[in-house]
């Protein structure tokens, strides 16, 4: 594990694209095309990626869909080399925070139904599976599980 305040997360720009897209294709058997990225960073304006940095290098990203009240999680990644280090902890920790400052009610994301390594973390984060896409992964027709969190607002809490 890597010490929290050794993870700087910063808002990703056109810069990090090599970086991201390296992170993704090394992640993912069917990564997503360069150009999703691109869209996403440069002309969404309903998306916000944000990327782990350590010692000048990034080591992981995520990215999220901020619309009608509720953030899509849609990719989180973490360099190879830095795996089961709390670098994917950290950028959920960090996006679910901005969420909350949004006043975004819920969270929600797809999820591997044999990816238990991250179901395993976004249970700890507070995610609980919430439905199934069945065969929702075009390379295999694996489905995949919807979880949800409900997000608590700081300034309604008692």
């Amino acid at each position: 594990m890597i010490a929290n305040s050794s993870i700087n997360v910063r808002l990703a720009s056109i810069r990090d694209l090599k970086a991201i897209w390296a992170i993704e294709e090394a992640s993912y058997a069917t990564p997503w095309p360069r150009e999703t990225f691109f869209v996403d960073i440069t002309l969404n304006a309903d998306a916000k990626y944000f990327v782990a940095v350590i010692d000048g290098r990034i080591v992981g990203f995520i990215g999220g869909w901020f619309k009608e009240g509720a953030l899509h999680i849609v990719n989180v990644a973490t360099d190879p080399h830095y795996r089961r280090m709390g670098v994917a902890r950290h950028l959920m920790t960090f996006l679910l925070g901005l969420a909350d400052d949004l006043k975004v009610d819920r969270a929600f994301l797809e999820v591997r139904r044999s990816n238990t390594a991250a179901e395993e973390l976004y249970e700890s984060l507070g995610f609980e599976v919430s439905g199934v896409k069945e065969m929702y992964y075009p390379d295999n027709l694996e489905d995949a599980l919807v979880m949800t969190k409900e997000l608590k607002h700081a300034d309604s809490r008692d």
